[in-house]
């Protein structure tokens, strides 16, 4: 009897979301690429090859149940394609500091403006000591770097006297990993350079890569002449998606203010300028009776978007986010032409497959996560067929659209900023339309007229829109609630919310009301799950104890980097030393790194000296030689040590 019930409701169950299967395939994928990152070791390529193939074998032969299969396929496929981007990337990651500068000789990628100078990538490195070196991000500081940004165009072959150091590895476990977004990036190390660089050959845009470099530096050049030095670091974040000039205080603004996707060319920006360009031709076009007379101007105008939202892709620099909206403007654009639909879900599934194939390793990075996030929630929810009409339509999808958005993207800021605000709805009613009545157009507008030399009142009134933008930003990040330290949700706690969210979005029966409770059960669980007490950084420098007063360390000189993200994801805004009141009721120093800790009710010593460790049956060792960071939890009658992966881009 019960098994008949259970038979009757997955049939019910398939019967409702068979026009929908495509939309769990990127949900298999990405369960695949999720596992392949992490395991604690590099797993062997010919068993995953073998795996796929005997599912393979079984799809084909196995004539009922193959849905098992499927989403076996499905997760084996992520896992396979994580593994070959890694195998293929393979970028040799540099392990140990050069102390005395060395030269080399090496092509410039891009060079960005920075606060305090410049940064550059650059490829083709040349140096007798280092043979296997990938791309180098380097960094020139002081007035000297200001003052020649115009020398140093992409393409140009360089001679540079620089102090190579490897890339910051993992903060602790669990954090973001930047190393590991670099190895992708095929980034080898860091460095600094000494003397300014001595150009060795002019710039050759050998390759359409390194064009379209050139074209966005002539781009950052332009808007910076004929706007002031703030207005026109957000401009150009806006314009050619160059963040790394936009001073901490504005950055802090657009963060606190919920607006910081608006600094990100992302589909918000994709979308105004697709949707503006479809709109001023297609009204250009029906001015002139004879052309709407013999051609379809709506499937005109809309080739003609396709094409400038492509430039558009090329000048911004390409990233995620956009690469997804290019994806779905391109499928809304055939089904322009094709009269169907314009706008589903399973364009959204189709963009984050491709996107998934080629680049797995996206899945683990912000950009992907708040950007996808946003996306299918919005498309859920007007699926849902709640759209609304009449005079304040604007208004009112502005502020369903905003908080629709703002619930998974505050997920993911949670995980990877430890930040949360409140004031982004009331940032996003005023702002969005002023990015995508004035800035947007303006922005297009500009670019265009910068073929003829003619952009700056266009580009003079842009400023005055981002002026204000950045106001209103500013306003915005002043008021009460605008600024939040949350604490870093665990691993299974974010697998709850993904899994929730994407059922309440994905399934259309009724079962995705589970994804409700979920989402519920995972709020409870954020608050109860627990988190780590000790900290001990890469070769034991740095001991960061939380106790029931204060977040204590040490020192709080050496890695501040390292230890402001580990007091940020425990929720944690200031820092204390050992030595301070509010620590020494818990910490007792007992001689050089050898201490005397009380909390959760245990006591214990923390040392390097392996005598005392040896003699005490509650020690924890400082291990000199350990390259890599660990946290330690206590729970009830057992201690857990959580230490790095080694993995090929530790």
């Amino acid at each position: 009897m019960h098994s008949k019930k259970i038979q009757n409701f997955i049939e019910d169950f398939c019967e409702s979301e068979k026009y929908r299967l495509l939309n769990f395939v990127p949900v298999g994928v990405g369960i695949g690429i999720s596992f392949y990152f992490s395991l604690n070791r590099e797993p062997n390529f010919l068993f995953n090859i073998i795996v796929l193939a005997l599912i393979l074998t079984f799809i084909a032969f196995i004539k009922s149940n193959k849905w098992i299969l499927y989403i076996l396929l499905t997760i084996s496929a992520g896992f396979f394609f994580a593994q070959l981007r890694t195998k293929v990337v393979d970028t040799h990651m540099l392990s140990e500091e050069c102390k005395k500068p060395i030269s080399l000789t090496a092509l410039i990628e891009s060079c960005e403006k920075t606060e305090k100078g410049l940064t550059f990538i650059v490829s083709n490195v040349k140096s007798k000591k280092h043979k296997n070196l990938n791309k180098l991000r380097l960094s020139w500081r002081g007035k000297k770097a200001m003052a020649s940004l115009k020398d140093h165009v992409p393409g140009s072959e360089v001679l540079f006297r620089i102090i190579l150091s490897p890339l910051q590895p993992q903060a602790f476990p669990g954090a973001y990993d930047f190393k590991k977004q670099q190895y992708f990036r095929g980034i080898s190390a860091r460095g600094y350079i000494t003397i300014p660089p001595k150009i060795l050959k002019e710039p050759k845009p050998a390759t359409l890569y390194l064009f379209i470099e050139q074209l966005r530096h002539s781009i950052d050049k332009k808007i910076e002449k004929y706007l002031p030095q703030e207005t026109a670091s957000v401009a150009k974040a806006l314009v050619t998606g160059n963040k790394s000039g936009v001073p901490i205080n504005v950055r802090n603004n657009f963060a606190n203010s919920g607006t910081a996707h608006l600094l990100a060319i992302s589909g918000l920006h994709m979308g105004i300028i697709g949707f503006f360009v479809f709109w001023f031709f297609r009204v250009l076009f029906c001015c002139f009776q004879p052309i709407c007379m013999f051609f379809d101007v709506k499937k005109i105008a809309a080739a003609i978007s396709w094409i400038v939202v492509l430039l558009y892709l090329c000048i911004s620099g390409s990233s995620v986010p956009s690469i997804r909206a290019f994806i779905m403007h391109t499928l809304i654009i055939c089904a322009i032409f094709a009269e169907r639909c314009a706008l589903s879900m399973r364009s959204v599934a189709i963009a984050a497959t491709l996107i998934m194939i080629f680049s797995p390793e996206v899945i683990l990075f912000p950009s992907f996560q708040m950007s996808f996030g946003a996306v299918i929630a919005i498309v859920a929810f007007y699926e849902r067929r709640w759209n609304f009409s009449g005079f304040m339509k604007m208004l009112f999808d502005i502020l369903a659209t905003t908080i629709v958005a703002s619930i998974p993207t505050t997920i993911f800021s949670m995980y990877t900023f430890n930040q949360l605000t409140l004031n982004s709805i009331l940032a996003n009613i005023i702002s969005i339309p002023l990015m995508s009545f004035l800035i947007m157009p303006l922005a297009v507008i500009s670019l265009l007229l910068m073929l003829f030399d003619a952009a700056k009142p266009f580009i003079m009134c842009l400023g005055y829109g981002v002026q204000l933008l950045m106001k209103i930003s500013e306003l915005a990040a002043q008021l009460p609630g605008s600024y939040f330290i949350m604490r870093t949700p665990t691993s299974a706690n974010m697998a709850i919310f993904i899994f929730s969210g994407l059922i309440l979005a994905l399934i259309q029966h009724r079962i995705r009301f589970l994804g409700a409770m979920g989402l519920a059960i995972g709020c409870i669980y954020y608050h109860l799950s627990p988190t780590s007490d000790i900290f001990i950084s890469p070769r034991s420098k740095v001991i960061g104890i939380k106790t029931a007063d204060a977040l204590c360390f040490n020192h709080l000189g050496y890695f501040r980097s390292m230890t402001s993200s580990w007091a940020k994801s425990l929720g944690f805004e200031k820092r204390e030393r050992f030595d301070s009141k509010s620590c020494r009721k818990y910490i007792t120093k007992i001689s050089d790194n050898t201490y005397d800790v009380n909390i959760k009710s245990q006591n214990f010593v923390i040392t390097d000296d392996e005598g005392y460790f040896s003699s005490s049956p509650n020690a924890i060792f400082l291990d000199k030689n350990n390259e890599f960071s660990k946290t330690i939890y206590f729970q009830p009658r057992k201690c857990v040590s959580n230490e790095q992966k080694l993995r090929p881009w530790s």
